[in-house]
């Protein structure tokens, strides 16, 4: 059995994927045709957060299309949010409270009860998918959401902008990955995430901060590194796995010599298996702005 630590880290990684530098999330790569750059998203952001730091607006700005993880608009399509909902829902006649241990139930009774909600909302979904629920709400209550995040601001700039955008995967295989957490992740989720969330709002501030100024040791420690050694199956599917799959995807657009802006959560940019090291292992010239 998973012995369940910083479980709130680990849900923020997904969600998104100590300031000391005075760079950014944003890199630019040498092309020898058009300008390309990988900006590192937060998926959820707060309205304070805006105005963005200087370098993601330069990169959108030079760029004619912009391209995130996965096609933004067909991800808000009700089809795909129906399929994503699904893979985290009981059938059957399943429920919470038949599924989750007693301690844990009455746990998530109380946690409920504290905050004026009613459980039943949460009866039919998986224990992984009531602790992202919950967890999405508790950063709605600190002002932080996928609404204001950096990926949502982009793509409805280059809509409005008439900039062409797509997506490094299908869809569907996006959506498919919350299947993977699932297989990770038991019952005693649900309490490891009661126990943890009062440390929600000082972990978002930190890694706000981290990401504003580029400070890619600390992203990498607040994030992949929490994953890396406490998940290391989900660390390889949802980040590595993935980094490998996009090189490909990346140096086609590197190649096309079109003017790209790429986003992707910033957890995918730093680290020793990031996108970045990727590239410059394959012979591109990347540096940070």
């Amino acid at each position: 059995m998973l012995i369940m630590k910083k479980v709130i880290i680990v849900f923020i990684t997904i969600v998104f994927s100590t300031a000391v530098y005075a760079e950014s999330s944003v890199w630019k790569l040498d092309a020898d045709n058009g300008s390309f750059y990988l900006a590192g998203s937060c998926h959820v952001l707060r309205k304070s957060d805006y105005p963005l730091p200087k370098e993601f607006e330069s990169a959108y700005a030079a760029a004619d299309q912009v391209i995130f993880e996965t096609d933004i608009e067909a991800l808000r399509s009700p089809d795909i949010r129906l399929l994503m909902m699904s893979k985290g829902m009981y059938t059957g006649g399943d429920t919470l409270e038949k599924k989750l241990s007693k301690k844990a139930y009455e746990s998530l009774v109380k946690f409920c009860n504290d905050r004026s909600m009613s459980i039943d909302f949460l009866q039919n979904f998986k224990p992984w998918m009531a602790a992202m629920t919950l967890l999405i709400l508790e950063l709605g209550k600190n002002g932080i959401s996928a609404a204001d995040g950096l990926d949502m601001y982009f793509s409805n700039k280059a809509k409005k902008d008439e900039k062409q955008t797509g997506g490094l995967e299908d869809v569907y295989k996006h959506a498919e990955l919350l299947s993977s957490l699932g297989e990770e992740f038991d019952d005693t989720i649900i309490e490891s995430f009661i126990r943890e969330v009062e440390k929600l709002q000082a972990v978002m501030k930190d890694l706000i901060k981290s990401w504003r100024v580029g400070d890619e040791a600390g992203i990498d420690k607040y994030l992949a590194d929490n994953m890396r050694k406490e998940f290391p199956t989900l660390y390889k599917r949802l980040i590595t796995d993935r980094n490998r799959d996009w090189i490909p995807h990346l140096e086609t657009l590197i190649a096309s010599g079109k003017n790209t802006l790429v986003i992707v959560g910033v957890g995918h940019l730093v680290g020793e298996d990031s996108v970045i090291n990727l590239l410059k292992s394959r012979g591109h010239k990347v540096k940070k702005m």
